[in-house]
């Protein structure tokens, strides 16, 4: 692993550690390898009814099971014990008595839990329940109105995977991470050096052995032994018409419904009547919390080497529910979203050489699928990510009235004829609005709808306005806060997509068996940026600025020859 002589600490102490042969931070690690599995299987039925001449029904039902993770031989971590007292409990609660803080007596200093392991101790060899009862019921129709319109409706409910293909075991206790503590009283003395940066030696991982004991002083995580399946609901209803010229328009609602989405759930937050309400910087409780008290698990050799093993702790890491680790986390299933969305396809089928496809999105996406705060006890409800309300696509392909026998040119040769005549042109265009922004946990006390900026004013320098009442100085930010201020916002957006590829390519008969194709393609063509994100940290200098670009990057030209036989 790597040994990291600046991560932790700022330039001029970095260097003048080096100079000491001192080293702030690093690790090496002794990793397992792993032989995971899952399987998978479902069952189906569906059928078309012929109700009525003008009617048909789509009626169907799949069933879908899909097995829990497996490891070949066991090396993963599988749940974790919330009512067993760690091995540790009496030695931890003896030290802490020499010197208790007033917010949790003695009485109550409790070291209740621990990870536990797939088939050791009674436990299953399969890291969580399988679900049985994955039904999904799929209906739809279609109804012809006359010769030219048909209306089309359905619902169907669509399960998602959590197995082995989305996810790996946790071969937390298998795999050993050894960190270089160059101290452990703050830097009065310093036990490890550049020549010696493991001065305890190379931790081996003890795997399953541990017990409860695994991993104390990290932060963990584990597997929800009973977890839901997420599903989607998806109904849809559209009109369908013909028109002259060829011309078909489809006009589409859509609507989705997300239920038992993955939502990260902490086990170990500071309890929220510790935490500072103010909607300004609250001084008071950051040092309270962040105040350095006497550690209990200082002594104990199961804490060596990691975040609980200096003298002194933060007053808050005492105050957590499992303060024998550093974080308890897993993923449960309770989330939700919701997707509604207008559709427009107008298409105008191949004529004299010339087809084109319009494809128009409006919709909204919202989604609870994560806290606020860690103590909140409600999901948030936030614009999505993966929210974009408009998007616009056109692509069409126009044989060009060129050549022999064609409108124009019709009398040419037929050496010119191939040279010039049978050429086509395609194009795709793409536009899309951009992704929805958020600040942080920051403060704002001017209005909202004063950051946005005009389209026309906007550029890499001055994306939104940033004058709108950001607190920008570092000494006045919040924490150790209950968050009230949004993640996302959805009328403050970054770039979004505006794209053209065009491309000119022609057949050429070589022989009755063999044709070559050549190919003219443009990327970008017209060479529009698409900007990342803008900076959104007020505190950072670059707050409001664009400084990287994503997408479809710079204008590329490929000439190309494609032989067929």
């Amino acid at each position: 692993g790597p040994l990291d002589n600046s991560t932790a600490a700022p330039i001029g102490m970095g260097l003048a550690s080096l100079l000491y042969g001192i080293p702030t931070g690093g690790n090496v690690s002794v990793n397992a390898s792993r032989a995971q599995s899952g399987r998978f299987s479902a069952l189906f039925f569906q059928d078309d009814f012929k109700i009525h001449p003008r009617l048909t029904v789509n009626l169907g039902l799949r069933w879908e099971y899909e097995s829990p993770l497996l490891e070949r031989h066991n090396r993963t971590i599988r749940n974790f014990d919330f009512v067993t007292p760690n091995p540790i409990g009496a030695a931890a609660a003896a030290a802490y008595a020499a010197n208790p803080i007033p917010e949790v007596p003695l009485a109550e200093f409790r070291t209740i839990g621990g990870l536990t392991f797939a088939g050791v101790g009674g436990n299953p060899r399969q890291v969580w329940s399988g679900d049985t009862n994955n039904f999904a019921p799929r209906i739809g129709f279609a109804f012809q109105m006359d010769r030219k319109t048909v209306l089309r409706a359905g619902y169907g409910l669509f399960f998602a995977q959590i197995g082995a293909d989305r996810r790996d075991v946790n071969q937390g206790g298998f795999n050993q991470a050894t960190n270089i503590i160059p101290s452990n009283d703050n830097g009065q003395t310093f036990v490890a050096s550049l020549a010696n940066p493991f001065p305890r030696g190379i931790e081996l991982p003890p795997g399953a052995s541990q017990g409860l004991a695994t991993f104390l002083g990290r932060g963990v995580s584990f597997f929800d032994p009973q977890p839901a399946t997420p599903y989607m609901q998806r109904w849809s209803f559209s009109v369908q018409r013909q028109f002259p010229a060829r011309v078909v328009l489809d006009v589409t609602y859509v609507g989705n419904r997300g239920n038992k989405l993955g939502v990260s759930q902490q086990f170990d937050p500071v309890p929220r009547r510790y935490l500072s309400t103010s909607p300004e910087r609250d001084q008071p409780t950051i040092d309270y919390l962040s105040a350095q008290v006497a550690n209990p698990f200082y002594t104990l050799p199961e804490f060596a080497g990691t975040g609980l093993g200096n003298q002194r702790v933060a007053r808050s890491s005492l105050l957590s529910p499992f303060k024998h680790f550093s974080g308890v986390s897993t993923t449960q299933y309770f989330g939700y979203s919701w997707y509604h969305s207008l559709q427009v396809a107008a298409q105008k089928r191949m004529t004299r050489g010339f087809t084109i496809q319009v494809n128009c999105t409006w919709s909204k996406f919202m989604e609870a699928t994560d806290r606020l705060n860690e103590t909140d006890p409600y999901l948030e409800h936030v614009i999505s990510d993966q929210d974009f309300p408009m998007r616009l696509t056109v692509s069409g392909i126009y044989e060009l009235p060129i050549g022999r026998k064609r409108a124009l040119g019709g009398n040419m040769n037929r050496l010119l004829d191939a040279l010039a005549g049978g050429w086509q042109v395609q194009g795709w265009y793409e536009g899309q609005s951009g992704q929805a922004l958020g600040f942080g946990n920051a403060i704002l006390r001017g209005d909202l709808h004063a950051i946005p900026i005009a389209r026309s004013e906007r550029d890499i320098k001055r994306w939104f306005n940033t004058e709108a009442g950001f607190e920008r100085s570092n000494q006045k930010q919040l924490s150790n806060n209950i968050r009230t201020f949004s993640s996302l916002f959805s009328g403050i957006r970054g770039d979004g997509i505006n794209n053209l590829d065009a491309s000119l390519f022609k057949n050429f008969r070589l022989t009755e068996r063999f044709t070559a194709q050549f190919r003219l393609e443009s990327y970008n063509a017209l060479n529009h940026v698409q900007f990342a994100n803008p900076n959104t940290t007020p505190t950072s200098t670059a707050f409001g600025t664009v400084t990287a670009e994503k997408g479809h990057g710079q204008r590329q030209v490929t000439f190309g020859v494609k032989l067929f036989f």
